[in-house]
């Protein structure tokens, strides 16, 4: 039996009636913890309401380098430093801060090729019923959410020359976070590792999948110069979004369709929202001018979505 929207809002609300530490409290948990394992469209709800809003990535190891569940424990470490550093120079660069230690947590990684599974740490808070919107994503687990994005990006783009989207994705970022993923990067080449896997947050479950070819095109536009950027403003329909690859197609009123990068799930809520209504929109977009690396570098521009927003409906003339 499906539920409906009453139904699972329905849940949600029990589930905070029982956020509290007696024996009733936790008895009623696990009971609606069953009863959502029989119901496939709770489990992302079930999964934001235990994890707090928090986001996790869940990463499989494969590939011929890895044999009876192990794999290279030097490229491994370098991995996941490498994700865990680039994540918090982004919650940095978000927060405006100089300093700040990394708060990403590690579950014990675990049979199944290779398994190991990073998470944003959960935020302290009080015992008791906690109000159904107190809860957003930490600066942490919101970066953990762009990291893995451009992850898989690089693999759905990794044989081509040039991708604008993956460019502007990692454009994005801070320069700081750039050594982290070049360090994740080139322990995925070295190894030739398949990563599979999934993003689990409060916007839905997304599937991650990088390998040596993502890699090679992630350190390739990690070597990108900036050369400038400036905005613009663009009126026009959507032509289609992709949550997992951060990306959004835009066809603009009389120009050439663009393909852009879109950096937050927040923003990627807003464009499906609007795409599935069927709304024509103005979209702000950051235009950054990217000179490749070598003698014969390509310079191209490339898009990034700032902010979106529907136009009003056209008069109706009587």
């Amino acid at each position: 039996m499906t539920l409906n929207a009453a139904e699972i809002a329905s849940f949600r609300d029990a589930w905070y009636e029982a956020e509290g530490d007696d024996f009733a409290s936790r008895a009623t948990r696990r009971s609606l913890q069953a009863f959502a394992f029989e119901h496939d469209e709770l489990t992302p709800l079930l999964f934001e309401l235990t994890n707090r809003a928090q986001s996790e990535l869940d990463l499989h190891l494969d590939g011929e380098t890895v044999h009876h569940h192990e794999a290279n424990a030097e490229s491994f470490a370098q991995l996941v430093r490498g994700i865990a550093d680039a994540t918090k120079e982004v919650a940095k660069h978000m927060l405006g801060r100089q300093r700040r230690s990394s708060t990403l947590r590690i579950l014990a990684p675990s049979p199944g090729s290779v398994r190991v599974v990073l998470k944003a740490a959960t935020p302290e808070e009080a015992t008791g019923r906690t109000a159904q919107n107190t809860r957003t994503p930490s600066v942490d687990s919101t970066s953990l959410d762009a990291i893995a994005v451009l992850l898989s990006r690089a693999q759905q783009e990794g044989a081509k020359v040039t991708d604008d989207v993956l460019s502007g994705l990692a454009a994005d970022l801070p320069q700081k976070a750039h050594a982290g993923l070049k360090r994740a990067a080139k322990a995925i080449d070295a190894q030739d590792w398949d990563i599979v896997g999934e993003l689990r947050s409060v916007h839905g479950f997304q599937p991650v999948h990088v390998g040596a070819l993502g890699a090679k095109a992630l350190l390739r536009v990690l070597d990108e110069h900036q050369e400038s950027s400036t905005s613009t403003t663009l009126s026009g329909a959507i032509d289609g979004t992709r949550r997992s690859i951060g990306a959004l197609w835009f066809t603009p009123d009389g120009r050439a369709a663009i393909e852009a990068a879109v950096p937050s799930p927040e923003l990627m809520e807003q464009a499906v929202q609007h795409d599935a209504a069927n709304q024509r929109v103005r979209a702000e977009f950051d235009v950054v001018t990217i000179v490749g690396k070598g003698a014969n570098a390509r310079r191209r521009q490339v898009y990034t979505l700032r902010s979106i927003e529907p136009l009003p409906d056209a008069p109706t003339l009587i």
